[in-house]
């Protein structure tokens, strides 16, 4: 089965050699394309094999630009220079985006308006879809694994969108109410079976009918996350709580009549506090990204890769910290093969958007291709 790689909006201010911690969750700065500042890693030797697009937002400019791994066959990670941005609000401020089938790509604003585009294989150009704009407000996005539903979060609601298998369309959404708590994160389970609501100080439950995505509430519990993470196989959920050196593993329940609610199995210990983490779409790895705060700024340090486990806890890769790749986040391509981060290599003082290969027998992540340019929220797909 294919999994979906959704996005995970996280708030990355680019500065000229800090990053700036503690801003907003939603004002995320963009800057798009065409750094000359690039990474110290070698450029493609050309053996890439798989195409992905990575699609960014500039809310200020109500614009959208897109970066692409092998577009047309270059062997190279580069801004996509003749991509034409769809036409969005003038003055919104964009919350989120998410990527259903590989195929369609969805995006969120603060003006109700809920944009739905298809995606070219070959060049990545966005075409809308036909009802887009949707009449929504959406502060989180999420599809769950078999694209079959886009869930979208308000204070007000937690919507479930049907999603067309023809051509990617929605249809008309069911709600539940979300008692004024603005939502963080949305994050179905690996399987889609259930809908986690990560507010920060709470986590709400959900299970979804597997026909109609209809919401059932399931309660909620209290570990204040600031991020958290599904894995493929549908048993956990991995948090992080952006102050503490560990990685927290809620097992969901199978059981009849507490089926979908989260138990806290295990905390696994990590080197440095991460500020964010990505689990591969194999659910073999589990990589942390961490910064070292000074005052009201704060520095990318070196990722961290993690072996996880059938009971969910964590074992530390021998090549893990990986030295010299600093990043704050990253988003898996759905192969798996690449790490998108927004990251700070040694004896650079910009921190940009880079491709990261892994090793898929090992796990390690190294770099071989230069910077596609500075970049804050995005999301990432494999090309239809």
């Amino acid at each position: 089965m294919t999994k979906n790689v959704n996005a995970v909006v996280l708030c990355v201010v680019l500065a000229a050699t800090m990053w700036l911690a503690g801003c907003g969750h939603y004002q995320c700065g963009t800057t798009f394309g065409n750094s000359t500042c690039s990474g110290s890693g070698k450029p493609g030797s050309g053996n890439i094999s798989l195409t992905a697009f990575v699609y960014f937002v500039d809310p200020t400019a109500s614009q959208m630009a897109l970066e692409g791994l092998n577009v047309a066959n270059s062997q190279t990670y580069a801004s996509v220079s003749d991509f034409a941005s769809p036409t969005v609000s003038v003055g919104a401020d964009f919350n989120a985006m998410a990527v259903a089938q590989k195929k369609y790509l969805y995006l969120s604003s603060s003006l109700a308006n809920l944009y739905a585009f298809s995606i070219d294989a070959n060049t990545g150009a966005l075409t809308a879809l036909t009802g887009s704009p949707y009449a929504y407000v959406g502060d989180s996005l999420a599809v769950d694994p078999n694209g079959k539903f886009l869930f979208a979060g308000s204070a007000a609601n937690i919507y479930s969108f049907p999603i067309s298998s023809t051509d990617g369309s929605l249809g008309t959404p069911s709600s539940v109410p979300n008692n004024g708590l603005v939502p963080a994160q949305l994050v179905p389970d690996g399987l889609g079976k259930y809908l986690y609501v990560l507010t920060g100080s709470t986590i709400t439950e959900f299970s979804y009918d597997p026909t109609t995505g209809a919401l059932t509430n399931l309660g909620s519990i209290a570990p204040s996350m600031a991020m958290i993470a599904s894995e493929p196989s549908g048993k956990y959920i991995l948090g992080i709580t952006g102050a503490t050196a560990e990685v927290h593993t809620f097992g969901i329940s199978s059981t009849t009549g507490s089926a979908g609610t989260l138990t806290e199995l295990s905390t696994s210990a990590t080197t440095l506090a991460p500020v964010s983490l990505a689990v591969d779409p194999n659910g073999t790895w589990v990589y942390t990204f961490n910064q070292s705060v000074f005052g009201s700024l704060a520095t990318p340090q070196p990722m961290e890769g993690y072996t996880l486990s059938a009971s969910g806890s964590l074992t530390a890769l021998s090549t893990s910290p990986f030295t010299g790749l600093n990043a704050g986040m990253g988003l898996f391509d759905q192969s798996g093969e690449y790490l998108f981060t927004v990251a700070q290599l040694a004896n650079s003082s910009i921190a940009e958007q880079f491709a990261y290969n892994i090793d898929t027998t090992s796990g390690a992540v190294f770099a071989t291709l230069p910077s596609a340019g500075a970049a804050g929220n995005y999301v990432v797909t494999d090309a239809p």
